[in-house]
């Protein structure tokens, strides 16, 4: 009787404590989940999403996917960041993963014609943000549950669940397409966003391709790739 009593115990809480911890895993990654916008002279648009994982008095520093920024001029592109696509915070890039192979052209957006990793880190003009912490890349495990937040196709925030599906994906010999693989759904625009372990509720990647405008396979650079060093 006692055994059974527990039993029905644990059945009634457990589904509680675990949808209320993701629902307020979900939340604080909202909260520091940024759109990342191109202003040009066709007007803003929303190119990909970001992570905070730093800030102070003044400033906050994102992590994001590198190649959202090829093909532009880092010095005069003026980039902008944003958490509701109505009040706009000005960003630039703070430093790069990817580099020109010799003899490339620096502006170049094929990424065939750069080596390094596909990351990027982003400081932006707003401090006392809401940030998550830097997660242990190496410690994930196969089907260890994942959350995203980021603007599919350019829109507005959606928060997403997944799995990790493999620690050493390789789609293909061009930088993108080998790192960590997760089985969760992306699209166009999320590329950027911070890939959180539900187990550590820390940052563990970026999120950098899947083949196709959608899909259910990610690709995730993994944070351990990334220099998040920043300032003092």
């Amino acid at each position: 009787m006692r055994r059974w009593v527990i039993a029905v115990l644990v059945s009634l809480l457990l589904p509680v404590s675990v949808y209320a911890g993701y629902e307020e895993l979900f939340a604080v990654t909202k909260s520091a989940s940024w759109a990342i916008y191109q202003r040009s002279t066709g007007g803003m648009n929303a190119i990909c999403s970001a992570g905070a994982y730093k800030t102070n008095a003044t400033h906050t520093w994102l992590v994001s996917a590198g190649h959202c920024f090829l093909g532009q001029d880092l010095n005069r592109t003026d980039f902008l960041v944003t958490q509701d696509h109505k009040n706009f915070v000005k960003a630039r890039v703070y430093r790069l993963g990817l580099t020109p192979k010799k003899g490339a052209d620096e502006t170049s957006d094929d990424m065939d014609k750069h080596s390094g990793k596909d990351w990027a880190i982003v400081e932006i003009d707003a401090g006392n943000q809401s940030v998550l912490s830097i997660g242990d890349s190496d410690a994930l495990i196969l089907g260890e549950d994942l959350v995203i937040v980021g603007v599919p196709f350019g829109l507005d925030f959606l928060a997403v669940q997944g799995i990790v599906g493999s620690k050493d994906l390789s789609l293909s010999k061009t930088v993108w397409n080998h790192a960590m693989g997760a089985n969760v759904f992306i699209a166009g625009g999320n590329s950027g966003s911070a890939v959180i372990s539900v187990k550590q509720k820390s940052i563990i990647g970026i999120i950098v391709a899947g083949p196709g405008a959608q899909s259910s396979l990610a690709i995730f650079t993994p944070i351990k790739d990334v220099d998040t060093s920043v300032g003092k």
